[in-house]
């Protein structure tokens, strides 16, 4: 035997965080498929076999390859108008993964802000932003979604913003609670 005491030597933060996670098979799932998907969007025009927006007259509303009539050349088959339906999934996971970080960017700049602001000075300011917050957690997400596009025009950036304005009462709440607490200290 050695003589050699045995020392523990810490984890630090992230080693300790990436020990549990890939203990969570359902958590190590879910990050492979967000990186699946991130690496699609990113290689899209590496991947796709087809452009997008190319029609091609000749291969109209052809079904999946796997199907009778189906073309190997379209995997997915084709809509009425030519265009290759796996070549625009591909290119749509682009503008998905944006218009998702646009969101939890916004909203997450946004409410913690104001539950910042909300925490810190406290008062009619903090009764005013909760109240508002309140009303907004009481009428259903997707309701609230849907009148502030049709109150704006409905477009891409207009559902995304919606979206970021529906998502910003958790943020709100969480961080006015960290704020009220590190106040208190």
């Amino acid at each position: 035997m050695s003589d050699t005491p045995l020392t523990f030597v810490p984890k630090t933060p992230l080693q300790e965080f990436w020990f549990y996670f890939k203990q969570n098979r359902g958590a190590l799932i879910g990050l492979i498929f967000i990186l699946i998907v991130a690496l699609i969007s990113i290689l899209a025009p590496y991947i796709a076999p087809f452009d997008p927006t190319e029609q091609n007259r000749t291969a109209l509303l052809l079904p999946p390859a796997w199907y009778e009539g189906g073309n190997p050349a379209y995997l997915l088959g084709t809509d009425d108008i030519g265009r290759d339906i796996l070549s625009r999934i591909i290119y749509g996971t682009r503008i998905s993964v944006f218009a998702g970080f646009i969101i939890v960017l916004l909203s997450c700049a946004f409410g913690t802000s104001l539950g910042l602001i909300s925490g810190y000075y406290g008062g009619v300011l903090d009764t005013i932003i909760i109240r508002l917050i309140d009303i907004m957690l009481a009428i259903p997400n997707l309701l609230l979604t849907i009148v502030v596009v049709s109150i704006l025009e409905p477009s891409l950036a207009n559902a995304t913003l919606a979206i970021a304005v529906v998502s910003i009462p958790s943020y709100v709440r969480l961080t006015r609670a960290a704020m009220m607490n590190e106040k208190n200290r």
